[in-house]
């Protein structure tokens, strides 16, 4: 049970953004929502869209820790979608998107569709940051020949990176206003002042709060006990290196919490005074 007063003291919670994946996670099980999210990205219509979480997360709830914070939804094509906040840059992002592609696969095989009925399969990573240095907002990625780049494999999957803080030019209207507001959380159109809305509504929820800072004191609550077995470690070995993994572990409740309040790693390697290198590092062992 966490207690009241502790959840008051949580000021930083005003703080939290549309970018937090639990906040993300939350707004967009809306199935409109969700259905006018991928259309601005994709540019493209969709008539409906069924909206569910991943499997973990199915039999969970968003708030278990370790689960996969991600939407998955199909629409009435049976094409389906999984799109992703992702506010650390890391070097396994490339290959998460096959493996998401072959969930996706798995799930229509397993359901009886023959491998000439496989539907398209879109995985969408939305980034705090420019994974390719190309001050692109969007890059597509699907399957073409070396040789001759004009022919495109049709496997039916497409990887798309959308950087929120690249160049706006050539992007719809919708897909700008849409960019901007989850860069900046300044909503410009209707559906962004929607969402804002929503993501008000849903900090202001006493239930969804209490799991939010369940979850945080979680995370803290392990963070801290690592660190008590490295010092009693340190204490009773002498060893030099028990004190520097106290110290590394302390770091790593900073960087915990900080990503929790849905800060961006160049933010946390400022404010915690070390390299974004050393954060990214020190974020896998999370």
């Amino acid at each position: 049970m966490v207690r009241k007063d502790l959840v008051k003291d949580q000021k930083w919670l005003e703080k939290i953004q549309i970018k937090n994946d639990v906040v993300f996670c939350t707004v967009f099980l809306d199935e409109e929502d969700c259905r006018e999210l991928l259309q601005r990205i994709l540019g493209m219509h969709i008539v409906k869209l069924k909206v569910v979480l991943n499997q973990k997360a199915i039999q969970n709830n968003i708030f278990q820790k370790g689960t996969r914070l991600d939407i998955y939804a199909e629409d009435d094509k049976g094409n389906m979608y999984d799109i992703e906040m992702q506010l650390t840059k890391t070097r396994e992002l490339v290959p998460r998107s096959r493996y998401y592609h072959c969930e996706m696969d798995g799930h229509q095989i397993a359901t009886g569709e023959t491998y000439e009925e496989l539907k398209q399969s879109i995985v969408i990573f939305l980034c705090e940051f420019d994974l390719f240095h190309k001050d692109q907002s969007v890059y597509t990625f699907e399957m073409r020949c070396n040789e001759d780049p004009t022919i495109c494999l049709d496997e039916k999957r497409k990887t798309i990176f959308v950087n929120l803080h690249g160049k706006r030019d050539g992007l719809s209207e919708k897909l700008r206003n849409l960019l901007d507001y989850l860069e900046t959380s300044v909503p410009t159109d209707e559906f962004t002042k929607s969402l804002e809305r929503k993501v008000e509504e849903v900090k202001s929820n006493d239930e969804w709060r209490d799991n939010f800072v369940t979850l945080e004191q979680k995370i803290q609550l392990e963070v801290r006990e690592a660190s008590e077995r490295a010092r009693e470690a340190a204490l009773v070995e002498g060893h030099a290196e028990g004190r520097l993994e106290g110290a590394e572990i302390n770091l790593l409740a900073q960087i915990s919490k900080k990503l929790a309040k849905g800060k961006s790693v160049a933010q946390i390697a400022d404010e915690c005074e070390e390299t974004e290198e050393r954060i990214c590092e020190l974020m896998k062992k999370l």
